[in-house]
């Protein structure tokens, strides 16, 4: 998908929307749990085998932002401990329950006053950092990482399709909604290019794919995910055309 289209898009809403409200309710939350993709077990891999090289233990990782869990899940398999902390309760109460070496928490990305100083191996954001305050994040991060500690920020692009027709429905329906994105998520639109953090031996990598089948019902679906756009649109067309002929 172009995503070009939709970064220009979202810069029409200001930044003022109250992110804590974003992520709210449960009936939005278990919606998050079912259709949101999973990513795969190559890209924790690939993580884990970058923090095997500064800190081969892999005792602790905190993952930021993380809804209801679904990278910090993921993270479980390589780390001995996992946290995985977000802003909403419903989406913490979400997250299983059954996993030992995980634990949830309901907080705040810039404030970890239950993780020690010096003790966290990897910090990572799962389609979450733009989110996110970044400098007072990245400030914290530096106060809980050990010596050789990892920053991981990673995500995905919105689904596209290799037959054009459903290509180019697929770009007019998420451009139509992302016209009501909040600005904040125009950095994760972009990919993140334009991002600068103060670190060096940075690392980028676009190669991995995340490749999923998706029916046109599960996109609607994952449609709903981002209800904060879909509302913001339905207020100002309140009888849009979203799966109608678009194109």
């Amino acid at each position: 998908m172009d995503t070009a289209l939709l970064f220009q898009s979202s810069h029409l809403v200001p930044g003022n929307v109250d992110k804590s409200k974003m992520f709210l309710g449960m009936d939005h939350s278990k919606v998050y749990v079912e259709h949101r993709p999973r990513y795969t077990d190559e890209l924790f891999k690939t993580i884990a085998d970058y923090c095997k090289e500064t800190n081969p233990d892999l005792n602790l990782a905190v993952d930021v932002g993380c809804g209801p869990g679904t990278s910090t899940i993921g993270l479980a398999k390589y780390f001995q401990k996992v946290i995985g902390i977000d802003i909403s309760e419903t989406q913490i109460a979400c997250a299983p329950k059954d996993i030992p070496n995980c634990e949830f928490k309901v907080g705040y990305s810039d404030k970890l006053p239950f993780i020690e100083a010096g003790t966290v191996d990897l910090f990572c954001c799962g389609s979450s950092f733009h989110w996110l305050p970044q400098k007072e994040t990245l400030a914290e991060a530096d106060r809980v990482l050990k010596p050789g500690g990892t920053i991981a920020i990673f995500g995905y692009d919105f689904p596209c399709c290799d037959i054009p027709e459903v290509e180019a429905c697929l770009q007019s329906i998420w451009t139509r909604i992302f016209s009501f994105a909040p600005k904040e998520a125009a950095p994760a639109l972009e990919r993140f290019r334009g991002l600068e953090l103060p670190y060096p031996g940075l690392i980028r990598n676009d190669e991995m794919k995340l490749q999923m089948n998706y029916t046109v019902e599960r996109n609607i679906e994952f449609l709903r995910v981002h209800t904060l756009s879909t509302c913001l649109h339905g207020e100002a067309h309140p009888t849009p055309r979203l799966f109608g002929r678009c194109c």
